[in-house]
């Protein structure tokens, strides 16, 4: 702004104008504020919610983990029972083995979460520790 553009700027602002302009400024100023402490909640419900995906996560991995170690070592036994009955040719144990091969493969450890999930979801289930 030129000197002789400050000087009319001068003499057509009034002091109610002046304040005016102040507010504007203040308001802008208390948005930008608000804007700053809304992204700073979102930040932290989402790492809230992200801890709580890594805790669930790690949970499930545990559950996941033991559960097929339970069948790994079931499914080795089961193996192990049914090479020795082949080799004795014994049909009613191989039959057996067969058998409890195909029913632990049948069953998903998810299907024990889905269970207890469905519990949780009922309030009026009764759960017993």
């Amino acid at each position: 702004m030129t000197t002789g553009a400050l000087e009319s700027a001068r003499d057509t602002v009034t002091p109610a104008d002046a304040a005016q302009f102040l507010f504007a400024i203040i308001d802008v100023a208390k948005g930008i504020d608000a804007n700053i402490t809304e992204r700073a909640r979102i930040a932290k419900e989402r790492d809230r919610e992200v801890a709580g995906i890594h805790a669930a996560s790690k949970g499930l991995r545990d559950y996941l983990d033991l559960v097929f170690e339970e069948r790994r070592e079931l499914h080795r036994g089961f193996f192990a029972r049914l090479d020795k009955a082949i080799e004795d040719r014994d049909p009613v144990t191989i039959q057996a083995c067969v058998t409890g091969i195909v029913e632990v493969t049948k069953h998903s450890p998810l299907n024990d979460i889905m269970k207890l999930r469905s519990v949780w979801a009922d309030p009026n289930a009764a759960i017993e520790i």
